[in-house]
């Protein structure tokens, strides 16, 4: 029996197959309604050979048509690169796509063997496991994965040398890319070769042939009407768990290595489309018998993470104009490996300014905003789902956030610890999340069955922007479930309470005056340093007789020359609460106390000569103004969660111990929901948002356990209660521009 597999959203292409160039390849992906493109050349110019700032504008323009990469095909080790040829072509190449990877978001690399240059076979084969080997060390360091094509090469086209390949490279940077086509002008049985393959094939090319007049020739058809047997191909994948993407590669205008290029390629390309996702895959009646169980690989994606580490996703707010912001890259990133686990992309795209712009946005959102009109577009958010969309009460959400704070010493993985900026908080926890919902959803079929799971991947966690853009907008959508997780680090206990702040700034705007008179002058340095004391007093004594809140006094800044009385200046403060009653009433204290500060000041320094002027004008002079005001806070939360996550072994945060500031403030209020913090590390023993942030590969795989006991438990709880609870239905909005003592976590004011 066969029938038509459901592969929305997993196909797409090699784009210089479709058209030469970009803006042709875009169309014709846009027409076909996928979401992603591989990328071998723009107008005839191999990818490696690009210039930066062409790839740059390249990945701006596929991101704003909604289109992602899966893969960059390389030339290394191709057919026209002999294993005598100079390795340094091959080494340089690794290292520019590496660095387009990350702009394009895109860490996968396709690569071949090498042909022989006229080397017996063992000398062949020991040059070309020799420098795979050297390539696959460097691979990763910087995060890419190299994906072997059955095609040229030693390794081409046996599965016993492919084996042979993997085994003595022993990398897991090394995977195979399958092109179901390849064996027909090679000569080789490629649906034999993909059994013994299975358990390490990471893509697909898709490609079907009828043998040609002479040995080496093939004559391109489309999928399904040549000798390649590609629906038994994809039948075989599908039965074995194969979730990544099928690159279409039709070869039927477009044969780079024959030397044949149309420039009518679109049609036949769009046909080819078409027919491989109508093609009936036959249904197998057993499982798959295939070759040797592939070596044990860590749970928790290493390559991965080590290029979102590479990534820069520091946001402008951290960095202010001319840096280089990567979330969206990132997040692509992030999606495709998601997307080979079974999830798929819900949404991705940049909330609407409406959604943003509202009066407890914090100052330095609104500002950016009205600065630059691009701001929200450049940071954007994505929303995963595994499994069918399900009722809240069948839904855990999971939010993690890839920007981080600015700064950083450059990513490394010594096999035990992870270094850089966002290793802790929170690029590790959110690759670690993946490996944990995967083990999940092998040990309990519920997960992504009867079970939902949602993952926030957002921007704007960092740099004061306290999830306004980036978590707020996604859960006012509904992208929420009855079971909520922030991953943040809190050394794996489950904090299921989260502080706000409020910040504030004390601005003098006076007039300076030389050091040869300075009464002539306001002093606004007297008056702020004169203030924050005063301030940090009496906020000091209120909190402890009122609702707590905890006072933070913080920057003051006025000038930096000695021979100036400098009359403008200004100082920060942070009010952090436990509830929305206590950052109320740590606003109406900072007005009061700021009020009698200004009072003791003129009454001090009115008969001080210097300083006459200052106090005579301090009231006048003097502005409180909020950078962030009105958050709300998480408070208590429902017994159950408790006892589902203790099921778990999921210990508690204790009471006694404070909480800090995350994005889990906007699950405040949710009904008939459990919203917890919970992640790998310490914010403070791992050095989050400080010099030599580190995590450990160990807690990383910890937290990857205790998030599948959490899920398994979960849908044991679903399983209990099934049909004694009633259905929360939760709209979801999927279309690209639906969004367009307590501490507070560093980095947040």
């Amino acid at each position: 029996m066969s029938r038509p597999r459901d592969l929305t959203g997993r196909i797409t292409g090699i784009g210089d197959e479709a058209a030469p160039g970009l803006a042709g390849q875009i169309a014709v992906a846009r027409e076909l309604g996928w979401n992603a493109l591989e990328l071998r050349s723009l107008d005839g110019t191999a990818l490696a050979d690009l210039p930066e700032p062409v790839v740059r504008e390249a990945a701006g323009r596929l991101h704003a048509a909604g289109l992602g990469v899966v893969c960059l095909d390389s030339r290394i080790g191709n057919w026209a690169r002999p294993v005598t040829g100079p390795f340094s072509a091959d080494l340089e190449e690794l290292e520019r796509l590496a660095a387009y990877g990350r702009i394009l978001g895109c860490r996968s690399l396709r690569v071949m063997s090498w042909t022989d240059g006229g080397l017996p076979e063992e000398a062949w084969a020991k040059e070309a496991i020799g420098r795979m080997r050297r390539l696959a060390r460097r691979a990763e360091a910087l995060g890419v994965e190299l994906l072997h094509e059955n095609c040229a090469g030693w390794a081409g086209s046996d599965a016993s040398r492919t084996l042979r390949l993997l085994a003595e490279v022993d990398s897991p940077a090394l995977r195979v890319l399958f092109d179901t086509g390849n064996g027909v002008p090679y000569g080789y049985d490629a649906h034999a070769l993909l059994r013994e393959l299975l358990p390490y094939v990471a893509h697909v090319h898709v490609k079907d042939a009828l043998p040609g007049d002479r040995p080496g020739e093939a004559v391109y058809t489309l999928p399904g009407e040549g000798a390649a047997r590609v629906a038994d191909c994809v039948g075989l994948l599908e039965e074995y768990g194969y979730r990544g993407a099928y690159a279409l590669e039709p070869h039927l205008t477009v044969v780079p290595h024959a030397g044949v290029r149309s420039e009518d390629a679109a049609g036949p390309f769009v046909r080819a489309a078409r027919r491989l996702t109508a093609l009936p895959v036959p249904v197998p009646s057993a499982a798959p018998s295939v070759g040797p169980e592939a070596p044990p690989r860590p749970a928790v994606d290493t390559g991965l993470l080590l290029h979102l580490l590479h990534t820069p996703t520091a946001g402008p707010l951290e960095t202010g104009p001319g840096a280089s912001h990567l979330t969206a890259a990132a997040l692509r990133s992030y999606a495709t490996a998601a997307e080979r686990l079974g999830f798929r992309t819900v949404r991705l795209g940049a909330p609407d300014p409406s959604a943003v712009l509202r009066d407890d946005t914090p100052a330095p959102v609104r500002r950016a905003v009205a600065a630059d009109p691009a701001f929200l577009a450049g940071q954007p958010s994505l929303v995963l789902r595994l499994g069918p969309a399900l009722p809240r009460e069948r839904t855990v959400m999971f939010n993690v956030h890839l920007d981080t704070v600015a700064g950083g010493e450059p990513p490394a993985f010594d096999g035990v610890r992870f270094t850089g900026r966002g290793a802790v908080d929170a690029k590790g926890p959110a690759v670690a999340l993946l490996a944990g919902v995967a083990a999940a959803a092998r040990a309990c079929p519920a997960v992504g069955r009867d079970v939902a799971v949602l993952v926030q991947a957002v921007a704007g966690e960092e740099g004061g922007a306290l999830g306004t853009f980036g978590t707020r907008p996604l859960v006012e959508t509904g992208h929420t479930g009855r079971l909520n997780v922030f991953c943040e680090p809190t050394g794996l206990r489950h904090l299921p309470r989260a502080t706000a702040a409020a910040t504030a700034r004390i601005a003098v705007d006076g007039e300076d005056s030389v050091d040869d008179r300075p009464e002539a002058g306001h002093n606004a340095t007297v008056l702020l340093g004169f203030l924050a004391q005063h301030l940090a007093a009496a906020l000091g004594r209120e909190a402890s007789g009122g609702p707590p809140f905890t006072v933070c006094v913080a920057g003051l800044h006025t000038g930096t020359l000695h021979n100036k009385v400098h009359g403008s200046g200004g100082l920060l403060l942070n009010l952090a609460y436990a509830t929305a009653e206590a950052g109320a009433a740590a606003e109406r204290a900072l007005v009061r106390a700021l009020d009698e500060g200004l009072r003791e000041f003129t009454a001090r320094f009115s008969g001080t000569p210097p300083f006459t002027r200052t106090a005579k004008d301090a009231a006048r002079i003097t502005r409180l103004e909020w950078e962030k005001r009105g958050l709300p806070a998480l408070g208590p939360q429902p017994e159950w969660g408790d006892e589902l996550l203790a099921e778990a072994g999921v210990d508690r945060w204790p009471d006694d111990e404070p909480a800090f500031t995350c994005d889990a403030i906007w699950a405040e209020g949710l009904p008939d929901t459990f919203t917890t913090v919970f992640g790998p590390g310490s914010l403070d023993a791992n050095r989050a948002h400080a010099a030599g942030e580190f995590v450990d590969l160990a807690d990383l795989e910890a937290f990857a356990e205790r998030t599948a006991a959490l899920l398994t438990a979960f849908a044991d709880d679903v399983r209990r209660h099934d049909g004694t609870r009633p259905a929360v239905p939760v709209p979801l909005q999927t279309g690209p521009t639906g969004l367009t003592g307590p501490t507070e976590k560093a980095g947040t004011a």
